[in-house]
């Protein structure tokens, strides 16, 4: 019992390591234009993985565009990253039937496979330094107060720094 105690203390003691960087990618948005990691490295990031044909990703929409209406003034960033959904002309007509009013990009395999995605929806809250905050996967009834409470906590980091 002894030696459990000092083997968590020690632990409890050791310094906390800085998060590993996230993946770069470089990615299209629906207008064919680039967005890469490199440009989003000094923002909070709401990074969603989605699919057209996924129902829990659709419900979630509503979500991410009141995220990005109310966050969007302290430079807080929803995006959306279309997996296994087609061609940018596909996601697009999507896009504009949904009334998405965050930048979506066109997913590839490899990007999913980086971040290590095994189910959709699945949502990364990005922190400056584009290392990850929070990792959500799947559906849950509190998630839009969790990402709402993660960003204020995000936005009262970045003011502090």
């Amino acid at each position: 019992m002894q030696l459990l105690l000092v083997a968590c203390s020690l632990f409890a003691s050791t310094p906390s390591q800085r998060p590993d960087p996230l993946p770069e990618f470089s990615l299209p948005k629906l207008d064919g234009q680039i967005l890469g990691s490199q440009e989003l490295k000094d923002k909070i990031i709401v990074l969603n993985f989605w699919a057209t044909w996924c129902a829990p990703c659709v419900s979630e929409i509503p979500t991410f565009n009141k995220l990005q209406e109310k966050y969007a003034k302290h430079g807080v960033r929803v995006i959306g990253v279309a997996a296994q959904s087609g061609w940018a002309s596909d996601i697009q007509k999507f896009v504009a039937e949904y009334k998405m009013h965050y930048t979506v990009l066109v997913g590839n395999d490899d990007v999913v496979a980086d971040f290590g995605i095994i189910n959709l929806p699945t949502t990364y809250l990005i922190r400056p330094g584009w290392t990850v905050y929070k990792k959500y996967s799947g559906i849950e009834e509190s998630k839009p107060a969790n990402f709402e409470d993660d960003i204020e906590t995000l936005l009262r980091e970045k003011q502090e720094n």
